[in-house]
């Protein structure tokens, strides 16, 4: 049995619920016979200096730290690790998948890469000795003193073999979080993976191959929460709902079969989406959807391997609102080498889709992320290899969690990345971006104020979230 602290390092961003991935990593750990404590220093009101996460970490006297890495925040979460230097350290997240040797070479001595409940239990067996470092798929490791990249885990296809990710809701302080009681995650899982090839997208935690849990099992975690929270709302955090138009009847029907009514929200592909399917979505409870376009430039839509039209992203903006789902759009602005009539077509869609769309997402100035074809195809031309290391960290004000327009047009108009100018784009293009982005603000703001008027009294409902997925 091996003592395991899970940290999830502080960031600017603050999480406001338990995370669901460590939850799952807990469960898993647990489950195989390991002791679990972990901190989630993300959270607005938990531990954020680094001596105090030092001695929370010391007092569990760990065999084995876990540190989750992003690549917006690597670099304080980095810094947190070198003040954990005594301790064994393991790396996993999307940031330590997509390049393993980085943390190796900053005090971390095993990197788990991609889905790591498998993995995590593996290695903490190594740490206790009843098993070979070389023999845990997905490990890169320190082996006296080289870097050594053990071969790829295959994905799991049995994701209903999962540890149930609810049963370590004790190891969260609700504290941290501002309550008094419980919280569980804001979102439950589905399904893994993404078959879609955009190119701003590496998605190699989950990979490109569509997993999913049976009906059954997710419309009792969904009843579990509903139940024993009184938590009637929350989001599928799947990379694509819904994918499977069989798949999406069957879970839809099942939720439906809990009995009392839930209501949802999910990010889900334009191309997976007709009319039908948004029709069982929404008799299961679905009010809410986050759709990726991109662009609403053709030939652009081509390039970024999006696989869909402009005229079907209307389409399901149509459908949706005649159900009475409430969409947000997701648009990005500075492609490399996008012309000034390539962003222009794309500032017009905010006009085009006003009277269907719901609102569109913040900020989403195009940022090169590792891994990604738009990373490996344009760092050395643009000169802007391992930016996540070389250059100061991206700040990102923080999101705002009420309509409130003034705190709304920062959020969107305050895009770090439009700064950095990844691509070099001229002076004036730069410009048009940042008009864009406060355009972007505008007609949301107007879309709600209208939603408002219709809908007295006023029903509340969610900021569109950051970024683009």
């Amino acid at each position: 049995m091996a003592r395991v602290f899970l940290l999830n390092p502080p960031s600017p961003e603050p999480v406001r619920t338990p995370l669901l991935s460590f939850c799952h990593l807990a469960s898993a750990l647990r489950e195989a016979g390991h002791e679990v404590a972990l901190l989630d220093a993300s959270a607005p009101f938990a531990p954020h200096d680094a001596a105090e996460i030092h001695a929370r970490v010391s007092a569990f006297v760990p065999d084995l730290v876990g540190v989750h890495l992003k690549t917006l925040h690597v670099q304080p979460a980095y810094a947190i690790a070198a003040e954990l230097a005594e301790f064994v350290l393991v790396a996993g997240g999307p940031h330590a998948t997509i390049v393993p040797a980085e943390p190796l070479t900053r005090g971390f001595r095993y990197v788990v890469r991609g889905e790591g409940e498998d993995a995590l239990c593996e290695l903490a067996a190594v740490i206790d000795g009843t098993r070979a470092a070389d023999g845990v798929a997905g490990l890169s490791w320190i082996d006296r003193g080289m870097i050594r990249h053990n071969a790829d885990r295959p994905f799991n296809n049995e994701l209903d073999r999962l540890a149930p990710p609810l049963a370590a809701l004790d190891l969260f302080d609700p504290a941290w979080y501002g309550a008094t009681t419980a919280l569980p995650p804001a979102g439950l899982l589905s399904s893994r993976g993404c078959p879609q090839a955009c190119t701003f997208c590496s998605n190699d935690v989950t990979g490109r191959r569509f997993r999913y849990r049976s009906a059954h099992s997710v419309a009792a975690e969904v009843a579990l929460v509903r139940d024993r929270f009184a938590m009637p709302a929350f989001s599928f955090f799947d990379d694509s709902f819904a994918v499977g138009k069989r798949r999406v009847r069957e879970l839809c029907d099942a939720i439906i079969g809990i009995g009392t009514q839930v209501f949802w929200t999910c990010t889900a592909h334009p191309a997976h989406l007709d009319r039908d399917v948004l029709a069982d979505m929404h008799r299961a409870g679905c009010g809410g959807l986050d759709i990726g376009m991109e662009s609403a430039d053709p030939g652009m839509l081509v390039r970024i391997g999006k696989g869909v039209t402009v005229g079907r992203v209307l389409d399901v903006l149509g459908w949706a609102r005649d159900l009475g789902i409430h969409t947000v759009v997701n648009l990005m602005f500075g492609w490399p080498d996008e012309t000034d009539d390539e962003l222009g077509a794309t500032i017009d869609f905010l006009d085009r889709a006003a009277d269907v769309a719901g609102g569109f997402n913040a900020r989403g100035v195009v940022v090169p992320y590792p891994g990604t074809q738009v990373y490996e195809q344009h760092h050395e031309r643009f000169g802007f290899s391992n930016w996540w290391i070389r250059e100061a960290p991206l700040e990102y004000p923080v999101f705002p969690r009420t309509w409130d327009p003034a705190e709304i047009e920062r959020a969107y108009a305050a895009d770090p990345a439009l700064d950095r100018n990844f691509f070099q784009h001229p002076p004036h293009r730069v410009a048009r971006i940042r008009e864009a982005l406060a355009k972007k603000a505008s007609v949301t703001m107007a879309i709600q104020q209208r939603r408002m008027e219709r809908l007295q009294p006023a029903v509340v409902m969610g900021v569109p979230a950051a970024g683009a997925r």
